[in-house]
């Protein structure tokens, strides 16, 4: 008699008819392979299955670091032994296919059905993966307007330690970038000595890059979606530096197509560079009196819920 499923405890098997000699005879035989104690599974224990089978074995265990990472879709490979952590009144596990230690503070979240980390703490937590993958990850899981907040709030819950292992990688980490241009383009801007946040928020409108303590605002427009060919995008970009200007801020646009050329790409460089420098000195901008404040959908009737 083979079990039915992938994986299964002792108790499953027994539930299923199998005797303890049974279970024995079926590992002998290569039927079933054991991944720890208690623990086994149909196939040899590799893949997303192994931690599916550990996470139905111990219900309080919480993936952290590479395994983690896995099971959020940023390796295609699935590292062992997995890494987890479990709660301070449960015994330590490790085995040659899991180490998990016992933790007093753990952050769980549930990705894919599995409990995991988030995605910062399993990158802090990580020593097996190369910078460059931590990196992607931090990038991938936080992009878009959302991103610097979700950052922020898991953060939050990051021990004195984590924190330490994240800076060197936050020196050429960029988070809460929409696309691979924007991120490249912060990298150039923050090694000029400059700090800008991506989709800054400022009034109705997000900009690329944002730098509050200068009162200037860029966007990098793609040739492909700003142009008058999109109508909606082109109006908008119009209001958005109206809003901008009538707030009393500076504003820089630049296109993708000049930031693929290598001299307009340092030019626009020099160009932040200028004016941050520039209204960093100046005083706290006064907005025009009776300027629009909406977005331009709330006022153009065309564009009204849209």
């Amino acid at each position: 008699m083979t079990p039915e499923g992938d994986y299964w405890t002792t108790d499953d098997l027994r539930r299923q008819g199998l005797s303890d000699s049974d279970i024995r005879r079926l590992h002998r035989q290569g039927r079933i392979h054991r991944l720890v104690h208690g623990l086994y599974t149909r196939e040899p224990p590799e893949g997303v299955t192994v931690a599916r089978a550990l996470a139905h074995r111990y219900p309080d265990l919480t993936f952290t670091g590479h395994t983690a990472l896995s099971i959020r879709g940023h390796r295609a490979t699935f590292l062992l032994p997995t890494t987890g952590v479990v709660p301070a009144g449960h015994r330590a596990l490790d085995s040659g296919y899991l180490v998990a230690p016992r933790s007093r503070a753990i952050q769980r979240h549930t990705h894919d059905g599995l409990p995991v980390v988030s995605s910062v703490a399993a990158v802090a937590g990580d020593t097996w993966l190369n910078r460059l993958s931590r990196i992607e990850a931090l990038e991938k899981d936080y992009a878009g307007f959302d991103g610097r907040d979700r950052f922020e709030t898991d953060c939050q819950a990051l021990s004195a330690g984590q924190r330490r292992n994240l800076e060197p990688l936050l020196k050429r980490t960029v988070i809460g970038a929409s696309s691979r241009m924007e991120r490249l383009f912060h990298l150039d801007v923050r090694g000029m000595g400059l700090d800008a946040i991506p989709n800054f928020r400022f009034g109705p409108y997000t900009w690329d890059l944002g730098f509050p303590e200068a009162t200037t605002l860029v966007d990098l427009d793609s040739a492909r979606f700003h142009t008058s060919e999109n109508e909606r995008s082109f109006m908008i970009d119009r209001w958005k530096a109206n809003h901008a200007e009538m707030a009393g801020w500076g504003h820089l646009q630049f296109t993708d197509l000049c930031l693929d050329d290598p001299l307009a790409r340092k030019a626009a460089l020099q160009e932040i560079r200028a004016l941050v420098e520039h209204r960093r000195h100046l005083p706290a901008p006064t907005g025009v009196p009776g300027r629009v404040t909406e977005g331009l959908w709330d006022i153009h009737g065309g564009l009204k819920g849209t």
